[in-house]
Formats: C-alpha cells, sequence, structure tokens
C-alpha cells in the first residue's frame, strides 16, 4: 500500500485540482457503459442486417462530418468557453447517439447516430482545453494516463455484458445497454459542468473574441494552418494522430468479426477481451510506468509500436477457436496500447501554443479525421475480400510509424527540454 501511495500516477492525482481532477473524477460515467457496449457495437450492427461495407460505410460517413465539426470545434470553444461547449456538445455527441443506437433497425438509423456522433469532435476539442490548460505541465503525461486508467478499470464492468449477451441475445441486450449509456454519460456531463470551472486561457479567450463574428474567426484558421505545416514537430503530431485513427478503424470495429467470423469463438467471449486487455495495462502502468518515465520518448514509441506488430502477426496466426492465441494478441495489443496512446497525447499537449489551443487542436482533428476517411470504406472492404487484410495493413501501419518516430528530431528536442 506504501508503494502505491509513493506511486507516480497516486502522486499526480493528490497534486491535481480543479478540472484537471474532476475530469478524472468523472470520467468512469463514460467509460463503465461504453465498455459494456463497445464490444458488441459491429456485432449489434451485423444482427441487425449490416454488412461489412455498410458498417465500414458508416464508419466513412462519420469521419466526413467530424472533419466539419472538428474545424468549427475551435471557433466555438473559443466563443463559447470551454465549460459551456463541453457540455452542450458532449450530450448532442454521445447521449442522442445513444437513444438512436438503442433503437436502430437498420443501416439508415445507425447511418444517423454516426451522423449526430460527429458532433463529439467539438467536445474534443473543448474537453482537451479543459483538461489540459490548468494543469502544470510536468503532469500531463501521467493526467493523460489516469485518463486511460479510468477507462481500463471501467471495463471491469464488462462481464455483466458477457452474462446478459449469453443469457439473452445481442439485440435486446445492447438496446438496454445504449439506453443506459446515454443516461450515465448526461450525468457525467452535468456534472463536470456543475463542479469545474472555465479555465483562465478559457476566459482570456472569451473575452478576445466576443465582438468577433464566427465567419471572421473561421478566417483566421489560414494562419494557424501555415504554421502548422511548417512546423515539423506539429506535423509529427498530425501523422501520428491520423495513422493510430486509421489503425483503431480494423482493431475497433472489426476485431470482434475476426475472431467470431473468421477463428470461430462465441460471442459473449467477446466481451471477455476487454477485460483481460484492462488487466494487462494496469499490470502495465501499474508496474512499468516509473519504468517508461525514465526511457527516452522515441525508446518508448519503438517497443509500443514492435509490441503491436507482434500483436497482429500472432492474431493472424491464430488457427480455428485458439481463445489461448487470441488471448495472446490481447495482452500484447493492449501493453502497445499501454505505451503509446497517453504519450502521443501528451506530444500534442507539449507542442500546442496556448493562446491557440483551441484552434489547433481543432485543426489537428480536421487533418486527422481527413486522412483518415477513405478508410472506414476501404478497411470494410478488405474484411469482405479477406478477414486478415485489415490486420495486414495495420502492421504497415505500425512500420510507418516506426520511421516517423524514430527519424523525428523534433521529439529528440524534446526529451531534452523535458528532461
Amino acid at each position: 500500500m506504501q508503494k502505491l501511495r509513493n506511486h507516480v500516477l497516486a502522486q499526480t492525482f493528490r497534486e491535481l485540482k480543479g478540472n484537471p481532477k474532476w475530469s478524472i473524477c468523472t470520467e468512469p460515467l463514460w467509460f463503465i457503459p461504453y465498455s459494456l457496449f463497445m464490444p458488441f457495437q459491429t456485432l449489434y450492427m451485423r444482427k441487425l442486417g449490416l454488412s461489412s461495407v455498410e458498417i465500414g460505410t458508416t464508419v466513412t460517413v462519420g469521419f466526413i462530418l467530424q472533419m466539419f465539426c472538428a474545424l468549427i470545434g475551435g471557433v466555438i470553444t473559443d466563443k463559447m468557453g470551454r465549460r459551456k461547449a463541453t457540455v452542450i456538445f458532449d450530450t448532442l455527441g454521445w447521449t442522442v447517439p445513444c437513444l438512436i443506437w438503442a433503437f436502430s433497425q437498420n443501416f439508415w438509423w445507425f447511418l444517423t447516430a454516426a451522423a449526430v456522433n460527429a458532433a463529439f469532435q467539438i467536445t474534443n476539442t473543448a474537453w482537451n482545453c479543459l483538461f489540459i490548460e490548468d494543469c502544470p505541465p510536468k503532469h500531463i503525461t501521467n493526467a493523460f494516463t489516469l485518463i486511460q486508467m479510468c477507462g481500463m478499470l471501467s471495463v471491469f464492468f464488462s462481464p455483466l455484458a458477457v452474462i446478459l449477451v449469453g443469457k439473452y441475445d445481442v439485440v435486446p441486450v445492447m438496446r438496454w445497454l445504449y439506453f443506459i449509456a446515454a443516461l450515465s454519460m448526461l450525468a457525467k456531463f452535468l456534472l463536470l459542468y456543475h463542479f469545474g470551472g472555465e479555465t483562465q486561457v478559457g476566459k482570456k479567450r472569451m473575452e478576445e473574441t466576443k465582438n468577433l463574428s464566427y465567419f471572421s474567426m473561421m478566417k483566421g484558421y489560414g494562419t494557424v494552418f501555415l504554421t502548422m505545416i511548417k512546423s515539423g514537430k506539429m506535423r509529427l503530431v498530425v501523422y501520428l494522430m491520423a495513422l493510430t485513427n486509421i489503425i483503431q478503424i480494423a482493431t475497433t470495429n472489426f476485431f470482434s468479426l475476426y475472431v467470431t467470423e473468421k477463428i470461430h469463438l462465441s460471442d459473449e467471449l467477446v466481451a471477455v477481451f476487454p477485460v483481460l486487455r484492462t488487466l494487462v495495462m494496469l499490470a502495465f502502468v501499474i508496474g512499468l510506468q516509473n519504468l517508461f518515465q525514465k526511457l527516452r520518448m522515441k525508446v518508448s514509441f519503438l517497443v509500443g509500436f514492435l509490441m503491436y506488430i507482434a500483436s497482429h502477426l500472432l492474431l493472424l496466426l491464430t488457427p480455428e477457436k485458439n481463445l489461448l492465441l487470441v488471448m495472446g494478441y490481447t495482452i500484447l495489443e493492449a501493453a502497445a496500447y499501454a505505451v503509446i496512446i497517453p504519450r502521443k497525447d501528451a506530444l500534442m499537449a507539449h507542442y500546442v501554443e496556448p493562446k491557440e489551443r483551441s484552434r489547433i487542436y481543432a485543426l489537428y482533428n480536421v487533418l486527422m479525421i481527413g486522412i483518415s476517411v477513405p478508410f472506414g470504406s476501404l478497411i470494410g472492404w478488405m474484411f469482405e475480400v479477406n478477414p486478415g487484410l485489415p490486420f495486414l495493413f495495420n502492421i504497415a501501419l505500425f512500420g510507418l510509424c516506426i520511421l516517423l518516430t524514430m527519424g523525428s528530431r523534433d521529439l529528440s528536442r524534446l526529451e531534452e527540454s523535458i528532461g
């Protein structure tokens, strides 16, 4: 217990105040219901008659609309304020789609939900500003890791979904899970709004932009965009965000279909893997976070991406009904995720100039989504041709990520500046 109290993450949590701490405390209300329905979402779509191409198309259409929402997100965040924009567009982007998913009947319902869900990209900008701007720089990486841990701990509720799916059926269980998710997420958004507050940077930006029109602020994106494309470190973040986003299309949307249709594991086992994934990530974070904190960021990225490659190769080599090897994939993929994602998020926080954070975050999201747009339908088509193709494609992307991070001089300079 003494070791846990002295752990770097425990120290970070004790020292955090205001928005960062309240964001972490309320995050389980989003993560718990999400962890219950997410493993079965693709199966739910399949049970209601959607083809792999239709599933991929909902992802692509969602990406296109997310680009628009991400673009206006920076302006809305500055004009409306981080706190207000977060509660409004979190509700629109998550509570409303959950209700649509709960009553979905066919492809058009899912397409509509994907369209409404795109509003969460506005919150992506607003919430990140709310979370980061009052967070001491030395705590940023560990604060993102704590958010990640909220997601890990929430997955321990997923056996409930396994029991329900085993006793009843995917469709009725999912309808109830989506309905419960809508209520839980709404509670999270309202609690953060009530106990949180506007950031100092947010107050300043609201004052600076109160007499500016949305149109005039949108024109300012041109200058911000030129600054970004001229900056090697900002380009690196865009590349990593886009590539990891594309990678998640296959691992999030087609893993459950792969293990049920290609490896022929039972439907209820799908929710077991998130629990195993969580146990691995928790062990990794608690046991090895101090070690990775001491390693150079380049080394951490290299280790993480190599583990990703190993996990995908293992999955592709898994014979039918071999649960043990699928668990091996899950262990390696979870360890890689625990290393890569917090550091990718921290890179973005370190490289963004505070005054223009909202518009830079918005443009980051636009570029990330714009690069990712074609890949939803493409990966769906790949799965139709051969279920293993999306995962082979991911391996190529992991290799590209290694080349980008290992060859980045800006990453080396960042390591020197933050020690």
